[in-house]
């Protein structure tokens, strides 16, 4: 059973490249050794860290690695393959140039596990956190920001001060917008706040991404008009089961 670290170490590099390549995304060459190998060093950490992560009984680092290292081509921290004014036509990427994006998913995916870790080992973060309740909301918001950001066009690719926050503003901001409706439904029931953003992501899905302004990036930016819609949203549902609830006494 103990094969299965450094088999991961050396599928995860394997599998993530042979994804590129499928893009038609090119093997490509540097001049800098390092690059390649800190590209398979990373990936292979991630395939460590899944496998870690399922021997202490975490349940976050495999969905959470899958889905992001299937994002990372899309999602605007690096070149973004994918038509429109910001996409570039993935012959003219190699796969060293996601180097940024693996680096991120990296460092998502252990925030993830070592917050479930402690979620699990110690009671205080536990009891902040609300145990899995929480950490899976929080990693149901990761995979919203991911997909939100991945889908809407937007990307991040300078140091500017102002596109520093405006990639923290989107990424925090869809972090917690997809987060708290998912700790809402699973605490108190209600569906409405859930329904909501779920109806946001799939405009955002299907909503076309050409131009320089489309309705996913508008989605992203402006966070907080999806956010107070799912709050009426959960206000309007806890008064219509109210008054179901009370129907019956009134007839009594």
């Amino acid at each position: 059973m103990r094969r299965d670290a450094p088999l991961a170490a050396v599928l995860t590099p394997v599998a993530f490249t042979s994804y590129l390549l499928s893009l038609r995304v090119r093997p490509g060459v540097v001049n800098d050794p390092r690059t390649v190998l800190l590209y398979i060093v990373l990936l292979a950490a991630i395939g460590l860290l899944v496998v870690v992560g399922h021997r202490r009984g975490l349940l976050t680092p495999l969905p959470i690695t899958t889905v992001l290292l299937l994002l990372v081509p899309w999602v605007g921290f690096g070149p973004r393959v994918g038509p429109g004014p910001r996409g570039v036509e993935p012959e003219s990427l190699i796969v060293f140039d996601f180097l940024v994006g693996v680096a991120l998913a990296g460092t998502v995916v252990l925030s993830l596990a070592v917050v479930e870790h402690l979620a699990l080992k110690h009671p205080r973060v536990n009891d902040a956190l609300d145990g899995e309740t929480g950490v899976g909301s929080l990693s149901v918001g990761v995979l919203h920001a991911a997909i939100v950001i991945g889908f809407s066009g937007l990307q991040f690719r300078s140091l500017e001060p102002a596109t520093v926050g405006l990639a923290v503003w989107v990424t925090t901001g869809l972090v917690f917008l997809g987060a708290v409706p998912i700790y809402v439904a699973l605490k108190t029931g209600r569906l409405a706040p859930a329904g909501v953003i779920g109806t946001g992501v799939g405009l955002v899905l299907i909503a076309p991404t050409g131009g320089q302004l489309s309705f996913g990036s508008l989605y992203a930016v402006c966070w907080l008009l999806p956010f107070v819609l799912s709050l009426l949203a959960a206000d309007a549902e806890r008064r219509l089961r109210r008054r179901h609830a009370n129907e019956p006494s009134v007839k009594a």
